[in-house]
């Protein structure tokens, strides 16, 4: 039965149970942070006898503990300095996996005895105590170094028991005799501790996210604070809202449990984590994928006996109330008394990488943390679906501390990147025993990393890697068809049939293959490719070998036709400029060529075409991280506290001032090569040159198993054949997998009948055909969606970034297109008045240039496109990144029109944002 809740105490009530509290601190401190939470680390009891019969106690204030953080991935993060010096400062370390596995990796599940434990001795403290322990005779036990060191078993010694042997401290070389009976005079001060009833029994940290949730009257409550605060001496400030975080930040806060019930509450675990998710939403299929790449785990904040300074460097004692009434640290007996409110402290750095086991497929940019990027609006039974956003603002929450931040990223309701400060209490179920999580609570943060989250170059191509994996699948593929067809004549199974190689006469047919490993391996050989090219790797991308950047650049093709107008066309065309302008004259292009009048003539039936060639190179420089203006006040340099803006100088200090610049422009090169057939002529004049920025997200309910990018994602057409062709292979896999289950058991019978000298059975499987990674890679691309937006309105107009003019148009500052492009139109044909005319000029040096003949029908042409972002963006532009099942990508879309209705060339010039300015 659910416990009643406990009425709401007075002031006077708190106060007078923190005088108490205070007074009994002796007492009451010996209660919290004591010992191991596993069996196998041993501590000292709560006092001990000394050679002279005075007794000691430990002190927890004098322990040098290990402050550390420690994740499922390995990640540590630890302090620099102790109370008294710069606690700004955090530095990465190796980590302590033995710490790690040994408090957190199983939740304990036995009958712990909490007054039979003591705080853990320091290194230093052993050292100073036991070193040189005299033994009966005047020789020495020399200490243990490393204290996780396996206790000796039963009888190893002279039948020394074993309670006697599990200690800090080693055998050392001496005669047995001595050892013997100094372990007897040791037995008395140690006694053996067994924490858990059976190591079976407990639970991994993985499956915490697997258990039943039950309603208890326990609260939780997370507050993220400015900056590392003194639990008594300072109030602490919350951060805002709307903090965003990047690569280095340091995380301080503070969670706070409190039992509302009038019965105490007895709990197994309490944790606190900084977890990273990416969540994809198949609707179609109805799946919903989530994948968690962070998880780093607070020692210090979490529970366990052991007593675990902060990472701040700040002490405090366990058990003391502070200025809020709350009880710092949880008790070692596991009970939520009723009424108490406590308190953990709790610090977090966020990595600048994530280690290489997060991807599978070995890609580097997987590999790197992504930005936050849209809302789980389906995450605990839709609590934030209920977000807005704010037209003026651009951007909405729900107006609470720990809501999510929901901006105009264009990423849609199906796909998200999170980052959220976790507090979870783990008890057991009391009718069945089981455990459950009694409490969790979330508190989500915004992150968006500095610098580059996608390399340049240096990875494979995906076209290779693409044609690569096709051809392993139709091979297994190949290899399940003819063991099917082997199955319907009868004929015995090999192991050649299985690997679809002919291996007859080089190895024994009962050689035991496992075919699982091999695909794996040929798997992983095709996973090279996704590995950045050490020449290419610097990040961001430089050349060691030639100290340049390899030339990285796309090309279109247009094809063109100049069509013959009439004579009566091209009149009235003139008289109608000639009303509007007064006098025209010819463009200098034409007057340079006059064979361009021919255009009007018609007097000749030849066609005058040709194609149009448009390359551009990939710029190194990119785009900034655009959000709203309101998130961009609040992450000032000013704003930030005195880490996180070293910590930013450090960042900007690791790069170049190159490689800091913003891309400003793009330089685009057309070449004219005219057909054989054509008649001679001038190639067609630009008219109008227009920029799009095209973002594109693409999502998988499976990792992608293979590096992807912008000119492969737009390609609509080769996609779409990809994205059918691994359909179909998802299909044929399904059907052979049921059609394999369904005749198994003939199919062994075959397959052991031509291993019959062989003493064993083996079993077939069809993972020998088709592994687990291989099918999901399948489903990756099978269920691949590519949503590609155009925004019209980031850049300035091309005639709004001249540099020279003095007056760029007339009129409004903004003109809509028809109205810029007559003006442009008019400015180049005709320039019958001093502003126009000045205005052709400056379009002619600045941006368009002109049309220089190279060879026989060949042209080539420069055209500059200045990218200068609009002041009034809506949108927020998240830096590009990629991750395992969801990624971002931009592109600048240059449109060139050209005159006399010749059509549109146009090309898409991959583009990174990048966070680099506060």
């Amino acid at each position: 039965m659910r416990p009643q809740l406990r009425k709401q105490q007075t002031e006077d009530e708190i106060s007078a149970r923190g005088r108490s509290a205070s007074r009994n601190t002796s007492s009451t401190s010996s209660l919290f942070f004591r010992s191991s939470s596993t069996s196998t680390l041993f501590r000292l009891r709560n006092s001990f006898t000394s050679g002279n019969g005075s007794s000691h106690s430990t002190n927890a204030s004098q322990q040098h503990s290990l402050s550390a953080m420690s994740s499922r991935d390995g990640l540590v993060v630890s302090p620099d300095a102790v109370e008294g010096a710069d606690t700004h400062h955090m530095v990465d370390v190796l980590p302590s996996f033995e710490m790690y596995n040994a408090l957190h990796r199983n939740i304990p599940r036995g009958n712990v005895n909490p007054d039979q434990h003591d705080l853990p001795p320091s290194y230093q403290e052993v050292q100073s105590q036991y070193k040189q322990a005299e033994l009966t005779d005047g020789s020495t036990v020399s200490q243990l170094e490393c204290p996780s060191s396996p206790p000796l078993s039963r009888g190893d010694i002279n039948g020394a028991s074993t309670q006697s042997l599990q200690s800090l401290h080693s055998l050392a070389t001496i005669p047995s005799s001595v050892v013997q009976s100094n372990l007897q005079a040791l037995s008395t001060r140690y006694e053996a501790i067994i924490d858990d009833l059976n190591d079976s029994d407990n639970i991994n940290i993985e499956k915490l996210y697997s258990l039943p949730k039950v309603s208890t009257p326990v609260d939780v409550n997370i507050r993220i604070l400015k900056k590392a605060t003194k639990p008594f001496s300072e109030k602490p400030e919350e951060e805002s809202i709307l903090k965003e975080y990047t690569s280095g930040d340091i995380i301080n806060g503070y969670v706070v449990i409190e039992n509302r019930s009038q019965h105490p509450l007895r709990f197994e675990m309490f944790y606190v984590t900084l977890e990273g998710c990416t969540c994809v939403i198949d609707k179609k299929q109805g799946k919903r994928t989530i994948k968690r790449f962070l998880r780093m785990v607070d020692l210090s904040a979490s529970w366990s006996y052991s007593n675990i300074d902060l990472a701040t460097g700040f002490q405090y004692t366990p058990g003391d109330i502070d200025q809020d009434g709350c009880v710092l640290g949880l008790n070692n007996d596991r009970f939520l008394q009723p009424g108490v409110r406590y308190k953990k402290f709790f610090t977090f750095k966020f990595p600048n990488q994530l280690l290489d086991i997060s991807c599978k497929h070995e890609i580097f940019c997987h590999c790197l943390v992504p930005p936050s990027f849209g809302v789980d609006k389906y995450k605990n039974h839709a609590r934030y679906s209920n977000i807005k956003l704010n037209s003026m603002l651009g951007y909405g929450h729900l107006g609470t501390k720990g809501s999510p931040i929901l901006t105009n990223d264009l990423c849609g309701e199906n796909v998200s990147v999170s980052y959220t400060i976790d507090a979870r209490i783990v008890g057991k179920d009391s009718k069945t025993s089981e455990l459950t999580i009694m409490k969790e609570k979330e508190y989500n943060l915004r992150f968006i990393p500095f610098g580059f989250c996608q390399p340049l170059t240096g990875e494979g191509d995906p076209i290779k890697q693409m044609n690569a994996l096709q051809k392993l699948i139709e091979e297994r593929m190949e290899a399940l068809e003819k063991v099917f067809k082997k199955l319907e004549d009868g004929e015995c199974i090999t192991a050649s049939d299985i690997n679809n190689t002919d291996i007859s006469g080089t190895i024994d047919n009962d050689t035991n293959v496992d075919s699982t490993d091999i695909v794996n391996r040929k798997l992983n050989q095709l996973h090279i490719g996704n590995r950045i090219n050490p020449d290419a790797a610097a990040f961001p991308v430089r050349n060691v070998k030639y100290s340049k950047g390899p030339k990285n650049s796309v090309e279109s093709e247009f094809p063109y036709t100049i069509k013959h107008r009439s004579k009566s066309k091209s009149r009235l065309k003139k008289s109608i400029f000639s009303g509007l302008y007064g006098s025209s004259s010819n463009s200098s292009s034409n007057a340079t060529s006059p064979e361009n009048d021919s255009s009007s003539s018609a007097t000749s039936s030849s066609p005058k075409c040709g194609i149009i060639m448009l390359d551009c190179e990939i710029p190194e420089d990119g785009l900034p991280y655009l959000r709203p203006s309101l998130l961009k006040k609040t992450n000032q340099f000013n704003n930030k506290n005195k880490h996180d803006q070293s910590n930013w100088k450090s960042l900007q200090s690791s790069l170049l001032d190159e490689e800091r610049k913003v891309l400003e422009q793009l330089n685009i090169h057309l070449r004219c090569i005219q057909a054989n057939n054509s008649e001679p002529h001038s190639p067609p004049e630009i008219q109008l040159v227009t920029t799009q920025l095209i973002c594109i997200t693409c999502k998988a309910i499976s990792s992608f198993p293979l590096k992807l990018n912008a000119q492969l994602l737009l390609n609509t057409d080769r996609m779409k054949d990809i994205m059918n062709t691994f359909r179909e292979y998802l299909t044929r896999a399904r059907e052979y997998r049921a059609r394999f289950n369904e005749q198994l058991k003939e199919l062994n019978e075959l397959y052991n009948k031509s291993r019959s000298n062989s003493s064993t059975q083996q079993e077939i499987r069809f993972s020998d055909f088709i592994t687990p990674q291989l099918m999901n890679d399948i489903e990756s691309l099978a269920s691949l969606i590519i949503d590609i937006k155009s925004l019209n309105t980031v850049f300035k107009k091309q005639e709004n970034t001249l540099n020279n003019s003095t007056e760029k148009i007339s009129g409004s500052s903004t003109p809509n297109h028809n109205d810029s492009q007559l003006s442009l139109h008019t400015s180049l044909s005709h320039g019958s008045s001093n502003h126009h005319g000045n205005y052709s000029t400056l379009m002619k040096e600045e941006l368009l240039h002109e049309w220089v003949q190279s060879n026989d029908k060949e042209y080539d042409r420069e055209v500059t496109v200045n990218l200068e972002l609009d002041n009034e963006i809506k949108e927020t532009l998240v830096p590009t990144f990629e991750s395992c099942l969801c990624s971002r990508m931009y592109c600048v879309r240059v449109s060139v029109k050209f005159e006399n209705s010749v059509g549109v060339a146009s090309i898409d010039v991959p583009v990174r944002i990048r966070n680099l300015e506060c």
